[in-house]
């Protein structure tokens, strides 16, 4: 049935409209707020635009109100503004979910939660860090004099210091978007490394785990992460299973298969689907996922949250990509450190097209060898 689906949006180009309509009505949206905005400030109801002064910026706040990957892969970003404001005071605004990743971060000062926290108005600057209307509205609550984010994506015009959202026309890595966003404000770094935080809970929780488990790290502990959170980025179960049956057998390996709570479901059918016996973790907090992966010599996982989060831990790392569309890439997604493999089948495929690439054949045309190979270089590599 999906296939049928898919074929109808694809042949009536449903998602060229939906995306014109949405360019459409925030081209309109940005047009009238600009105009709006002109009238405020020409009557004196609203601050002039003032070009940047680095030397008036004491307090700042960083607007992070992305998912897992987004907010590791910004990490970078925010050592920049550090480096570039030795001593403002940087608070982040972050999603609750995401805290975890943040807390012992040594280039902010606080955390604000997202609907949680009121923001205080004596923020000099306030930088949104990817686009979005809500990100760039937070820029203009707080009343920060310079306001720095991304147009394209609706409220643009609540910004003093811009610049186009060209993601899908001009390839990079997310972690190189991130940093354009504050160089806008001076933000520079040599230094691109991940930083992820690591407590003393989640560590004493993986002790315990593998303990209780009998996983020992004299011998390599492989995690199989089959979920993801669009359907059309997931590799088939029935590939994980075979993967972490293959690697257990003849690899002498041991396999956690890790998940959301939402993904229990996904996770049981994958393991119900083995002859070899895996260790199942579903629905751990961010700090015990990233202290238990800190313990493993591989991970093995589609686009996601943990495959970055392991990327972040200098684990080596297979990721699974099927999907061309621009946002999707693995250009723009793929692991952030040296030891990675990227299994794809999709770099010319006949089948897809290039501006509405949500599909499943070429994710169907990655086999258990692939993955199984790269697996194996990389377990390699660790021993």
């Amino acid at each position: 049935m999906r296939y049928f689906f898919k074929y109808i949006i694809r042949s009536s180009r449903l998602g060229d409209i939906a995306r014109f309509s949405r360019a459409f009505f925030y081209r309109g949206l940005d047009f009238l707020g600009q105009k709006a905005f002109f009238i405020l400030r020409t009557f004196h109801l609203l601050s002039p635009l003032e070009e940047f002064n680095k030397k008036r910026v004491k307090k700042i706040l960083i607007i992070l109100l992305d998912r897992i990957g987004d907010v590791i892969l910004s990490t970078p970003a925010l050592r920049a503004v550090r480096e570039a404001f030795p001593k403002a005071e940087i608070h982040l605004l972050v999603r609750d979910y995401t805290k975890e990743l943040l807390v012992n971060n040594p280039n902010i000062n606080g955390l604000q939660i997202f609907k949680k926290d009121s923001l205080s108005k004596d923020y000099d600057l306030a930088i949104a860090l990817h686009p979005g209307i809500t990100q760039n509205y937070l820029t203009f609550t707080c009343e920060a004099k310079y306001r720095v984010g991304y147009t394209g994506w609706g409220g643009g015009f609540f910004l003093t210091h811009t610049l186009k959202d060209d993601r899908s026309t001009r390839i990079r890595h997310e972690v190189e978007s991130a940093l354009e966003v504050v160089g806008v404000a001076g933000g520079k770094t040599e230094d691109k490394k991940l930083d992820i935080s690591v407590t003393e809970e989640g560590e004493k929780f993986a002790r315990d785990y593998f303990k209780k488990n009998n996983l020992s790290s004299n011998q390599p502990v492989v995690a199989i992460h089959p979920g993801a959170r669009q359907e059309y980025i997931r590799w088939n179960k029935e590939g994980f299973a075979e993967v972490a049956d293959r690697l257990i057998k003849f690899k002498n390996v041991k396999v956690i298969l890790t998940g959301s709570s939402k993904e229990d479901q996904l996770v049981k059918e994958t393991a119900s689907l083995m002859a070899e016996k895996p260790v199942c973790a579903v629905g751990l907090r961010l700090t015990q996922l990233i202290s238990l992966l800190k313990k493993c010599s591989l991970f093995i996982g589609n686009s996601t949250g943990p495959m970055h989060i392991a990327a972040g831990l200098d684990i080596p790392v297979v990721a699974i990509f099927g999907a061309i569309h621009p946002l999707d890439s693995y250009q723009e997604w793929r692991p952030w450190n040296e030891k990675h493999i990227v299994v794809s089948k999709n770099l010319n495929c006949p089948q897809c097209h290039p501006t509405d690439c949500k599909t499943f054949e070429c994710m169907e045309m990655i086999s258990a060898d692939d993955v199984v190979n790269a697996a194996e270089e990389l377990l390699k590599t660790k021993t």
